[in-house]
């Protein structure tokens, strides 16, 4: 446990209005961020899915006359 004094400080003692919003505008970048991510990976799910479907064969091949 190096200087877990500090650390028991820093949780304890309040922040500045500065801060605070500094902690905002970081949670709000990377939320952007995952967003942005979330995005291009459900882009790129449609692009495998629509692939995989033009390539299947059809579901019910027609079928010989019994006669």
């Amino acid at each position: 446990m190096v200087n877990s004094y500090y650390g028991i400080y820093q949780a304890e003692r309040g922040k500045t209005a500065a801060e605070i919003r500094a902690a905002d505008a970081q949670v709000g970048v990377l939320a952007a961020k995952l967003g942005r991510l979330c995005s291009a990976l459900a882009a790129l799910a449609r692009a495998v899915r629509r692939s995989l479907r033009r390539q299947r064969p059809a579901a019910c091949p027609a079928a010989p006359d019994a006669g």
